[in-house]
Formats: C-alpha cells, structure tokens, sequence
C-alpha cells in the first residue's frame, strides 16, 4: 500500500487527542537514526536514505534517489563494509521488543521465504534457491502480532540465509543447516518480561526438537504445524497403548476420535485449482511427551523430555476431487477445553502474516528487482526494505480491524485532500477503509460485488499515482506539521490504549 501511509507512527497522548501521521523525514528518523555505525554521518546518511526510500518504496534506487549524488551515497552506503542488515535493523527489532513487552499476548509468527535473484547472473554471494537452479537469499523473518487485535507489532528477528549448494539439494544434511534458523530466531528474540506470554508461531519446516526446546529453556511457548511422524514417550505409570499405531505422532494423532460438539465452519483460502470456500471441521487434543531424538545437536542431548499438547482440526466430509482440509499441530501451550482449542486454531491462523509481509516485501518494495551486484549489498538494502514493509502489512490490517476510522488520522492529510478533490469527495468525512478503496479503483479495480478485495499490485498502481498527484500538490502548499516531541512517540504503529 504506501508511501506516506507506511510511515504511521502515531502519538501516544495521555489526552487521548488524535493520533498524528509523521512525515517521511520523521518516521526515517524513528527507523534508522538511532544505529550504531561508529559515525555520526553514516547514521545520518542511513535517516537521508531510509526518507527517500519510504516516499516510493515500490521504485529503483535512481528513482527513489532523484539526484546523481544522492545516488551515489546510496550506493557507497550499501556498499559499505561497516553497515550490515543486523545493525539497520537493530532500532526497529528494540521497539518491537519494547511493544511486545507491554502486551499481555504477542504472538512471534515466523517463516521463512525464497528471494529470487536468477535473472541477475553477474550478481555475487548468493546461494541456490528453489531445485538447485535458481540463485538468491533466504529471509527468515519473526513478526510480533497481539492475536486479540491482529496489531503488528514490527519484526522481532530477520536473518538472510546463504543455502550451501549440495549436491543432494533434498539431503538431510541441508535441511538441518537451514533448520537452524529457527532455533536463531528463538534465541534472539530472547525471553519474555515476567507477566507477558510470548508463543512461537510456525508451519511444518519448524518441526524439530531443538526449536521445542530453546523456547520452553527460554520460558516461552511454541505453536507449529507437525511434519514428522516421530516416537512418542509416554509418561512414567501410564500404560503404552495397545494400538501400535499410536506410538508415533501423527498416527497417535489421527487415532483420536472427534470432540463433541467440536463441529465449526472454517473458511479455506482460494488455490490455483479451487476456489474459495467453507469447510466444517471437528477437533481433538491429547498430551504427549517428545523424547530426545538421536540425531540432535550436543547442546541438547541432556534434555529432557517435551511435555506438550497434540491438536487435530480436519474436514471428516470433503467435497469430491477436493483435498481435505488438516491441521495437526503441536503447541506447550496446555489445552483443557474445546475454547482452548479453538483458540490455539484461530491464534495458527495469524501464520498468514508472514505470507502477507512476503508479499509487501516482493511486490511493495520491490526486493527481487534490484540490481545491485553483491548478496552482502542485498542484505542491506532489506534493512530498509523490511521496516517499510511491515509498516505497509500494519496499514492493511488496521483497514480491515478499524474500517470507520477517519483517513486523516491515518494518512498524511494532503493526501487525503488530494484523493478527495480527485473523486469529488469529502476528505473531512472519508473513511480508512473507503479511502483505500478510492486508492484500488484509481489502480483500476473496479469494485464490484464479485471482484474480491483488491490485491496489492493493484493498490500499488493506484498509490504511486496519487503519490505523484501529492507530491505535485505538496509543491504549492506550505502545509506542515511540526514535528512531535521525542517522548510522546510511540514506537507500535497502532497505538490503542490498554485498560
């Protein structure tokens, strides 16, 4: 979505008066202007930077530059030796800690996504991605989203992956170098503030022991999506059962009948193949304990073993020709009642974040397209890229939780005028949720009943036009709005007062 808008920070007033959007320059310097480089004038060049690049974010660098020298700055600074992804990030990652740690519940959704750099052959430091004959990165990123408002926090842990070629790309030797990120991300986000629940929120590729048990030592919880049929440990005292199937994760697991009264409707994201569509699924739950593997890494051979939860959701009736809808997923987290139950599902559900933010780094940013001509240069170049992408990920679901809230509060108020005089509209009166469907419609979607919601190519069709329609305006207004004071920002992007 944004330029302007990716940038909304917005006050924390004691008053409760109207939250205020910062100006490019403002939000830049909330991002990057407390990074430690060892000199002053590169932290200033990272806040110079970081403004141009919020203000067209979808743009090359020339474009986003629009001066020669400006350009070859950027091009020293991403170039330079002493400037690493890690530190570009480090600010953001301290605020997110910071919000999560006055929250009761923060979900740390994770994933990890292919960033694909094939067209560029002459490009350096990279690693096959895909079956072996792509080249490219892998993001591992870790959001923090409150499941009781889908608020997004920021990004608690980013780390850019080199795959190691190999020759046996499916080998088991690669899949445990990459595994590794997980338990990474789990160590560096750390433990949480006493009182706060912090829990680990990922798919099939997380499911390994060593993840499980850095977050249970670090006092936090994990909620994953199960990939391997592995062996059980029953506890000491309880019969093993006579079923041999159910000696194994996932047999055990769809061994268990279905919970009374656990039937519900879930809706199932379209696919290349089927459309949209409702399920009914049933649920169930039981302990289990996971033993110490035999393959795990020195440091967790002494472990003991996991006490956790299994949970089944699964569609018993699909329709014919469509693949059944299952969920079985692991979580430390205990389960007493089906409202536990259904919980630990909708909390599942806040994965798609990730999915979201992969797609506003790709498609918003632009990530894929840039030319510049070392990995190391890429990395950070995402020290940018990722801030300003969440940011734009935060925009989208505060459409969707707060749809009557005014624009203006939102987005840089020119902007609004601007989109208001355009359609002949009242920009005092205009809604977030009607401006950005103002914003797709100038993008060419065209609104009807049966066109969905529009997708972010289009939004950013209609926002780089409206961005070029303000920046002319901006040149013959004078309308400016001081800046805040430093300790009346907040560092969330939506800011909603607890108690």
């Amino acid at each position: 979505m944004v330029a302007q808008i990716a940038y909304s920070i917005v006050e924390s007033r004691p008053s409760r008066e109207p939250p205020r959007v910062l100006t490019p320059e403002e939000w830049a310097a909330q991002q990057w202007a407390q990074t430690d480089f060892g000199d002053q004038r590169v932290t200033a060049r990272a806040v110079a930077i970081g403004t141009k690049m919020v203000v067209h974010p979808d743009q090359s660098l020339p474009a986003q530059m629009q001066d020669p020298a400006m350009l070859r700055a950027a091009y020293r600074f991403l170039d330079n030796y002493y400037v690493t992804m890690e530190k570009l990030l480090m600010p953001h990652r301290q605020q997110t800690l910071a919000a999560a740690g006055r929250v009761p519940v923060v979900l740390m959704v994770e994933d990890t996504t292919e960033l694909d750099y094939t067209q560029h052959r002459s490009t350096k430091d990279l690693g096959p991605i895909g079956n072996g004959r792509g080249q490219g990165l892998l993001l591992h990123s870790t959001l923090g989203i409150v499941p009781d408002t889908r608020e997004v926090l920021g990004v608690a842990h980013a780390q850019a992956v080199l795959r190691v070629p190999n020759p046996e790309p499916r080998s088991r030797r690669v899949r445990s170098a990459e595994s590794q990120v997980w338990v990474a991300s789990a160590r560096s986000v750390g433990a949480p503030p006493e009182g706060c629940l912090w829990v680990h929120v990922s798919d099939q590729a997380s499911d390994g022991f060593e993840y499980f048990a850095t977050c249970i030592d670090l006092g936090k919880h994990f909620l994953a999506r199960v990939y391997h049929n592995r062996v059980l440990d029953w506890e000491q005292g309880r019969p093993e059962p006579e079923n041999e199937t159910a000696s194994h994760l996932l047999d055990y697991a769809r061994s268990l009948p279905p919970c009374p009264e656990s039937d519900y409707t879930v809706q199932v994201r379209a696919t290349d193949k089927h459309p949209k569509r409702d399920a009914r699924v049933v649920l169930q739950w039981a302990t289990v304990r996971l033993p110490v593997p035999a393959r795990v890494a020195d440091d967790f051979r002494g472990h003991a073993a996991i006490a956790a939860w299994v949970l089944r959701a699964w569609e018993p009736e699909p329709p014919a020709g469509v693949e059944p809808v299952e969920w079985v997923l692991l979580t430390s987290l205990p389960i007493d009642n089906l409202q536990d139950a259904m919980r630990l599902i909708d909390w599942y559900t806040c994965r798609w974040f990730c999915e979201d933010y992969h797609q506003c780094l790709k498609t918003g940013c632009q990530v894929e397209r840039t030319q510049l001509d070392s990995g190391m240069d890429i990395r950070r170049l995402l020290g940018f890229a990722i801030p300003i992408a969440v940011r734009l990920l935060a925009m989208r679901e505060q459409v969707r939780q707060a749809p009557d809230l005014p624009a203006v509060v939102v987005v840089e108020p020119l902007m609004v005028e601007v989109l208001s005089r355009r359609q002949h509209l009242e920009a005092a009166s205009m809604t977030i949720s009607e401006f950005w469907r103002r914003v797709a419609r100038l993008g060419g979607h065209q609104g009807r009943r049966g066109d969905g919601e529009p997708g972010w190519k289009t939004l950013w069709k209609g926002w780089r036009y409206l961005s070029d329609l303000t920046d002319g305006a901006r040149l013959f207004t004078d309308q400016q709005v001081p800046p805040p004071a430093a300790n009346q920002v907040s560092q969330t992007i939506i800011w909603r007062e607890s108690g």
